[in-house]
């Protein structure tokens, strides 16, 4: 076995990774699942951009040789390059157990648990690391954004300061100086800033910290020196584009499948099998349109708990979802949407506390026509707003994870475009099960419309909902400094100055370009 182990290892190191590969697995096959093996076959995994294939072999070489530091930490970051936070704390946990209570591995936990939305933990941790280093700027900056999740924006905002006092490069604080800091003066920036504009102009910067000074200098200069601003946004853009694939095309087909899988036979045949369930509230509609201000209001009712951007859905629907689009009797389709549906619901069931809840994911707007023919009695709000003050609020953002059309403003529209069209579909389809919650409305007649929304919801009114902003349950989205202060107007014109360099996308969202889902039911 020890020979052949050399043998993939030399094959592996000169790249021809199939033999590799092949000999591997016959290893795995022999030795039962050696860990070593294990160990060495998710490295040729990772090699060859199937990370996600390598996390089960990494747990099973973790389990056989738990005191390895070094495939610990290789493991870790694999996990967090994946988003697998749950992982990751696992991995990290067993780590520090092994390696000591070590500055960097303390950090890394810390951001894991705020990337778990578990804030509380997370300022735990970082106690530990402050009180090693009180000038930690990446601790520092960690717990002003726990902080200020869970409501405590002033000594959150105390927190960030302090990081970027520390350590002026930390752009993560800054950014967040910029975004709590709700357009007040503060000496930090106005000295840090125009040093990192400066330094965005300068040749043999590394792209991705030229990318997330782009987004920073952007922010600060918005409202104040538009060019540079949108200079700075499109250079930070056209590099965030580079690391995604994009094709508008692989958007329409999907949401064409979704929209012919849930047409009107499916619809019909679903009333005497739909679900009775009445607790979840989904808020939903492009990102930027409202949703976490909705969510806010309506988690404000004494009735009503906030899940907030939660991925329940999609992952059953993942995991059990494949049936609804196969060429099978309808009876099995409608059986497979309720197995999703049912996985969902279990899973939410396990924090749940109130009455309803609330679960403000954006893209379940492409699941409506599973969850309004199954679940005919949960509550479906969409969120609207100005179609070109939203795209312009997306492009502004440099989301995690995927949204791969938001970095190009022809892609943008189009995207913005083909949701409509999809939307219209579904309204048609449903006419009394979808309320629309526009932004703008809201604005401008905020008691009137909150009663409307309430009502839809089966909720009487409640002073709360009114002073929503007072509302401390943790928000952990972009709109976090927006939702902790009363109702405003500003974000009301945001394109005004920008009018002139947004002319691809108003063209766009102007002929519909791009959002040609057709309605075959």
């Amino acid at each position: 076995m020890q020979q052949q182990l050399q043998q993939a290892l030399a094959a592996q190191q000169r790249q021809d990774f199939d033999r590799a590969e092949a000999l591997f697995l016959e290893l795995l096959n022999a030795s039962n699942g050696h860990p070593v093996i294990q160990a060495h076959y998710a490295t040729l995994l990772c090699q060859t951009k199937r990370a996600r294939q390598a996390l089960p072999f990494l747990q099973g070489a973790i389990d056989g040789l738990p005191g390895e530091a070094g495939l610990l930490q290789q493991a870790v970051q694999i996990a967090l390059q994946l988003s697998e936070h749950e992982l990751a704390e696992s991995w990290l946990k067993k780590l520090i157990s092994v390696a000591g209570e070590q500055e960097p591995l303390l950090e890394q936990l810390a951001g894991v648990e705020v990337a778990l939305h578990r804030e509380q933990e997370a300022i735990q941790v970082l106690k530990r690391v402050l009180r090693v280093n009180p000038k930690n700027a990446n601790a520092l900056n960690l717990k002003g954004l726990a902080l200020c999740r869970l409501g405590d924006v002033e000594k959150g905002y105390k927190s960030f300061q302090k990081a970027a006092q520390y350590n002026p490069g930390n752009l993560a604080a800054v950014r967040n100086l910029i975004t709590y800091g709700k357009g007040k003066k503060e000496p930090l920036l106005e000295q840090i800033v125009p040093q990192l504009h400066q330094k965005l102009a300068q040749p043999g910067l590394d792209a991705t910290a030229r990318m997330n000074i782009g987004y920073v200098v952007a922010m600060f200069y918005e409202k104040t020196q538009p060019e540079a601003s949108f200079d700075a946004l499109q250079v930070a853009n056209r590099i965030n584009r580079e690391h995604y694939q994009y094709s508008h095309q692989q958007t329409l087909s999907q949401f064409q499948v979704l929209a012919d899988a849930f047409d009107a036979e499916f619809i019909a045949a679903s009333h005497d099998k739909a679900l009775s369930e009445e607790s979840p509230i989904f808020i939903l509609g492009m990102p930027r349109s409202g949703t976490t201000l909705i969510e806010q209001i309506i988690s404000s009712h004494s009735l009503v708990g906030a899940e907030g951007e939660i991925e329940d859905l999609r992952k059953s629907f993942e995991m059990q979802g494949e049936q609804l689009f196969k060429p099978t009797p309808l009876q099995a389709r409608i059986t497979a949407g309720r197995k999703v549906l049912d996985g969902y619901l279990n899973a939410v069931r396990d924090r749940q506390r109130a009455r309803y809840f609330t679960d403000k994911m954006p893209y379940n707007f492409m699941l409506i026509g599973l969850i309004a023919s199954l679940m005919p009695n949960a509550k479906i709000i969409h969120c609207t707003r100005d179609s070109l003050e939203t795209c312009f609020s997306i492009f502004k953002q440099n989301f995690s994870g995927s949204h791969a059309y938001s970095n190009d403003l022809t892609e943008l529209g189009q995207y913005f475009n083909a949701y409509q069209s999809l939307m219209a579909i579904w309204t048609e389809r449903f006419p009394n099960q979808i309320y629309e919650a526009n932004y703008e409305a809201l604005i401008a007649d905020a008691e009137n419309e909150t009663r409307k929304l309430l009502a839809f919801c089966g909720l009487e009114m409640e002073p709360a909902c009114l002073a929503f902003h007072k509302n401390k349950r943790a928000v952990r989205t972009a709109s976090v400094a927006q939702v902790r202060q009363p109702l405003y107007k500003t974000a009301m014109k945001n394109t005004e100055p920008y009018r002139d360099r947004l002319s691809p996308l108003i063209d766009i969202l102007k002929s519909g370009e791009g959002g040609n889902v057709i309605n075959r039911s």
